[in-house]
């Protein structure tokens, strides 16, 4: 499952550590005994239609700072063996960010066929045809399909930025819109909407609402999860709160491309405090609308997913413990003879708060 977002939270509800999530997620008293012996704890949630929901937790000596940290180096806390390729965007983009950014064969042949309604790839159908148009006037034809779909995920970080739109993916019959359906995604994730309305209200109207304080950022990663490899483009986002009964530090991801399989995809994770433990619970949760989760064999599809989906969870949120527990997040190499320390700065939309 593809990391879009994390959630760092401290004591929030006093003696009930996961208060804040309540009624999205409730975690039993078992559950909790089992969180305080180091064990992790995974559960699916409660989805409808094309969404699956995963939460797991697990305890974890970090603080707050620790996990900012590694998130601003998202290259470096994304690293796995499912992970073939991750990039932070320059602020503002450059399409110099996605020098690295590679099709499989199978794409780029799938591509060449690609019409509206008809497509292997998620991609709006004037960007089949500007692929299709960019392989027919150059020799050679791979070079020239890898070149244009860099081009068009650059035009889509800009587009976002400047109007918060995501273009439809055309491939099917009947078109996605990738808004509507995180819209949704948010509808089901009631906590957020409940606690921090106004941080709801940037997303639905970005970026016409910015949030004090909000630092934002994009990345760009080559993930095998399944069958083929997902290229994704990802908004991450990182506030900070001084508010009774809300997270110190909120930072949620928001999917804004993704090549299959996934229509959209809210993640997040939450760092809170135990109530008699001297630890804190590093938390995971990840809601995504699954394109594959219709027809016939959905109640089959849904049951081989949730198996995948809850290990897959596990095994994520352990790695990013043992990392972030190791220490800081290795220094940022120099460049043209800059300082290796890094800074991050905020989308310079953001510097003007409400």
């Amino acid at each position: 499952m593809i990391f879009l977002g994390l959630l760092l939270q401290a004591g929030v509800g006093g003696a009930v550590p996961f208060a804040f999530f309540q009624p999205t997620v409730t975690v039993s008293v078992s559950q909790q005994a089992v969180l305080d012996r180091g064990d992790p704890v995974t559960q699916i949630l409660p989805a409808s239609g094309a969404e699956d929901a995963v939460f797991t937790a697990i305890s974890a000596s970090i603080d707050d700072g620790r996990l900012i940290a590694w998130v601003r180096r998202i290259d470096d806390l994304k690293k796995s063996k499912y992970v073939l390729t991750v990039r932070r965007f320059s602020d503002p983009p450059r399409i110099e960010d996605l020098s690295e950014l590679k099709l499989d064969p199978d794409d780029i042949e799938d591509i060449q066929k690609c019409r509206a309604g008809n497509c292997q790839l998620k991609l709006s159908a004037a960007e089949m045809t500007q692929l299709r148009e960019a392989a027919r006037a150059r020799s050679n034809a791979s070079a020239a399909i890898e070149e244009t779909f860099r081009r068009l995920i650059l035009e889509r970080v800009q587009l976002y930025l400047k109007s918060g739109h995501v273009p439809p993916y055309e491939d099917k019959h009947v078109p996605v819109h990738p808004e509507i359906r995180f819209d949704a995604l948010l509808d089901h994730t009631a906590f957020l909407t409940t606690h921090v309305p106004e941080l709801n209200g940037y997303f639905r109207s970005y970026p016409l609402k910015p949030v004090a304080g909000l630092e934002s950022f994009f990345y760009w990663s080559k993930e095998r999860v399944a069958g083929k490899a997902i290229i994704s483009v990802t908004q991450v986002n990182i506030v900070r709160y001084q508010r009774t009964g809300v997270p110190d530090v909120l930072v949620v991801n928001r999917d804004i491309y993704s090549s299959h399989y996934i229509d959209a995809s809210l993640s997040l994770t939450a760092l809170t405090a135990a109530s008699t433990e001297n630890h804190n619970y590093l938390v995971y949760i990840n809601r995504t609308d699954v394109d594959i989760l219709h027809g016939v064999l959905e109640t089959f599809i849904r049951k081989a997913m949730h198996h995948r989906i809850r290990e897959g969870a596990t095994d994520e949120i352990e790695t990013y413990k043992q990392r972030m527990e190791s220490g800081d997040p290795p220094p940022v190499e120099p460049a043209n003879g800059a300082s290796g320390e890094l800074t991050a700065r905020p989308t310079k939309r953001f510097i003007e708060f409400e």
